[in-house]
Formats: structure tokens, sequence, C-alpha cells
């Protein structure tokens, strides 16, 4: 058999690719709740979680995903990696029975004290996906996991199917991180960044085209400006390296702090974005002839 073709292939390449952009977030540490910075990572999230861009951009997405399943009013959802409700509270804002999945101690406080503020109920699991049994739950209309770390290879996603009576909602980046900063200090300290050619979703298309399930797709390119304090900057300069397949030296990593402090005050704006892919998946599969 064509490897190209091969289910077990990619979901044995995804699995072990350690250039995919989750297993990078991990490498860095950002992933876990025990990581310097994520009690400030999560107060940032939750306070830009339902400002008007944040809501706009909610309202958009949750838009796309009822084109095909049709309105979430009634729909029973299970959001995975909910963090403190960006998603949970406008899903039940709009008719849904919705169950939040949140391990992390400060997001789940969030979302309880966010869903009461915005007026709706919604059923809260302090479990990661990961040690989530799929019999420990029923069947949901719709699984919802947007940007989320459990989403880390082919067995995560058929988990999510599992859980699935109708469908599911996955996205994840679908290319490289960018970052204004990082291309400005890799052009001083003369450092070439390797190409980054596979992404998280790559993979995921891929595994579904060859298993035979029915969904649409779409990538888009997203990009925004925020206004950094030096410090924080400081702080991301390692993990906004890994991003681009880069490990400082400690004399590299010291010439890089000296260049932002000699050519950025207090407060320094940081262009990020990149490719971000987004996928509705129907649970019915076509069989494809061998």
């Amino acid at each position: 058999m064509n490897q190209l073709s091969d289910v077990a292939y990619w979901a044995e390449a995804w699995k072990n690719d350690p250039h995919s952009p989750i297993k990078k977030m991990k490498k860095a540490g950002l992933a876990s709740p025990h990581s310097a910075g994520f009690i400030k990572w999560a107060e940032a999230f939750d306070a830009n979680s339902f400002t008007a861009e944040a809501t706009k951009r909610t309202e958009r997405i949750l838009k796309w995903v009822e084109q095909y399943t049709g309105s979430l009013n009634g729909r029973t959802i299970l959001d995975v990696g909910a963090a403190s409700g960006v998603f949970s509270v406008p899903m039940a804002k709009a008719g849904a029975i919705v169950t939040a999945l949140e391990p992390t101690n400060i997001l789940r406080e969030k979302l309880v004290r966010n869903a009461p503020n915005h007026s709706v109920d919604v059923s809260i699991i302090g479990q990661s996906f990961e040690e989530l049994a799929v019999d420990q739950l029923p069947r949901y209309d719709l699984v919802f996991a947007s940007m989320c770390p459990a989403m880390i290879d082919w067995d995560a996603v058929q988990k999510a199917i599992a859980l699935s009576s109708k469908h599911v909602y996955i996205s994840l980046m679908a290319g490289p991180k960018k970052n204004s900063l990082v291309e400005e200090l890799l052009n001083e300290l003369k450092i070439e960044a390797p190409i980054q050619r596979t992404s998280d979703m790559m993979y995921v298309l891929q595994l579904l085209y060859l298993t035979g399930y029915s969904y649409q797709s779409l990538i888009e390119q997203h990009e925004k400006t925020m206004l950094m304090k030096r410090d924080d900057v400081l702080q991301q300069l390692h993990a906004w390296f890994l991003d681009y397949d880069v490990t400082l030296t400690d004399q590299q990593q010291r010439l890089a702090a000296d260049l932002v402090k000699k050519k950025y005050n207090d407060d320094i704006p940081v262009i990020t974005g990149g490719r971000f892919g987004k996928v509705l998946i129907t649970k019915e599969q076509t069989s494809f002839p061998n």
C-alpha cells in the first residue's frame, strides 16, 4: 500500500511530529497549568473573552457551524477545553444545552462566575479530556474543541468523534505561527529559522479524508496587534522562538533581551497571527473501495 493513503502512517506521523504547533506549545510549557505565567495568561484570556472584538469572532465561528448543523437551540454540546466560557456561554445563550469540560482550577472558577453573569446555565466537568473515559458521558449532538491542546493526535480526534452522535468541530493551527517581534529579532541575530511544512490541521484533514468522513473545512489567515509590557515580552521570548523551531543559546537569549531593551520602552506592539483551520465533521462515513 502507498504510505500516503495509509491511515496508520499518517496517524503515527502526527503523533511523532515534534514540529506540530501543539507539541511545540507543550514543549514551551504553555499547556501546563503549573507553568510559569499560566495564571497571567489565564487572566488575560478571560479578560479578552467577552470584548466586542472577541464576541464578533465567536459569533462568526458559531454562525459558520450553524450553516451545517442547523440552529444550536436545543442541541446538546460538549465544549472540550472550555476555558472561561468563551464559547460555552454564547452557545448556552443560543439555547444549547452545554457541558463544559475544563480541567484547570483558575479557568473553571472563571467559567463558574461568567455563566451566571451572562444569565445562562452551563454544566461543568473539572476533568481533562485525556483522562475522560468515553463511557463516562452520553453522546452529544456536537463535540466542540476550539484551539484545544488536548487535540494532539488522531487518537484524540477519534475520541471526540466517539463522544458525538452528529457533529464534531475542531479548530487548530493550519500553518506556522507568525510574530513580528521574533522575525525582527531573527533578522538582528542573523538566525535563519527552519521552513515549517507541517501543521495539526494538515494531519486532521488527511486522516478524515482517508477514513471516509464527511466534513466541511475552512482555512483562514488572521493577525492581531497586542500592546505588551516589556517584562511580559521578555518572559515570552523563549516560547515565541520555539514557535519558529529556534532554540536560542544563553548568549543569544541575552542578546535578544538587550535588543528589546534598547529599542523599546515599557509598551511594545507585537503583531501575532498565522493560518488557522476549522473543520466540522459529520458522523456519517463514506466507504471507499480498496
